[in-house]
């Protein structure tokens, strides 16, 4: 399929693509374990999402009487809420992902750097500092369109090319749902209402829900990549609809 890239090149691009986030620039410089088959690559997000199923998986099994699994998965959880809480860095206010191949920090930042909050990893203290420091800022995701999914300064963020910057509604939802385990009520209302503006933007105008949108001008019909029908851009009107208690906040009951 690709007949131009070495085969180390294909390994590497293949276990990127195990992140969900195919073309994301957080991944431009991973490397390929031969030994794991996977990427040396430390990642925060897939770490709070990895702990939140965890957490979620046990609360089920706990229902079912299936006491064991649910131990289990509690000392799954545990155990990587331990790890994603070491990954915190305290100068730059947020969790990093982290090279397994050189042990350097990565400083391009994604929302992905929120998901942490999925898991309840980080203190009130940490989660107010990342939503002043790094929600809020114009630089990084603030803005009239958020959340961008590469940070607006980043060497990345021009090419608005899938995961190179765009808008993607299931990457808001889950910040959302990290949003609702902690004191944030300002950032959940700001997410939902401008989540919600991004989705009726080009409903109106040309009865589309994209599968990803423009960062900088809140189109998505500006790129063939975006496909206009797509079902998780439905995402987006999801979240103020919880936000207005049309449905229950996650972890709620349906009752």
């Amino acid at each position: 399929l690709l007949p131009s890239v070495s085969t180390d090149d294909r390994k590497s691009r293949a276990a990127c693509l195990e992140s969900g986030l195919d073309n994301s620039p957080m991944y431009d410089d991973a490397t390929f374990d031969e030994e794991t088959c996977t990427c040396s690559f430390a990642d925060v997000g897939l770490m709070g999402l990895y702990v939140m199923d965890c957490d979620k998986l046990a609360t089920i099994a706990r229902l079912l009487g299936r006491n064991a699994e649910a131990q289990e998965l509690d000392e799954r959880a545990d155990r990587f809420r331990t790890k994603l809480r070491s990954m915190w860095d305290d100068e730059a206010g947020t969790y990093l992902n982290v090279r397994l191949d050189t042990g350097e920090k990565q400083y391009r930042y994604a929302p992905t750097m929120f998901y942490p909050l999925l898991a309840n990893a980080p203190t009130a203290q940490q989660a107010e500092r990342m939503m002043k420091e790094h929600f809020y800022n114009p630089e990084e995701f603030w803005g009239e369109w958020i959340l961008p999914s590469i940070a607006r300064n980043d060497p990345a963020y021009p090419d608005q090319d899938y995961w190179r910057g765009r808008i993607w509604g299931p990457m808001n939802l889950l910040v959302y749902m990290g949003l609702c385990n902690y004191d944030l009520p300002e950032a959940r209302r700001a997410l939902a209402e401008k989540s919600e503006k991004l989705l009726l933007k080009e409903w109106h105008e040309m009865g589309h829900v994209h599968e990803n949108y423009s960062a900088d001008t809140g189109a998505g019909c500006d790129k063939e990549s975006s496909v206009p029908l797509y079902h998780w851009g439905g995402l987006l009107c999801l979240i103020p609809m919880i936000e207005d208690n049309f449905l229950p906040a996650p972890g709620e009951s349906i009752d």
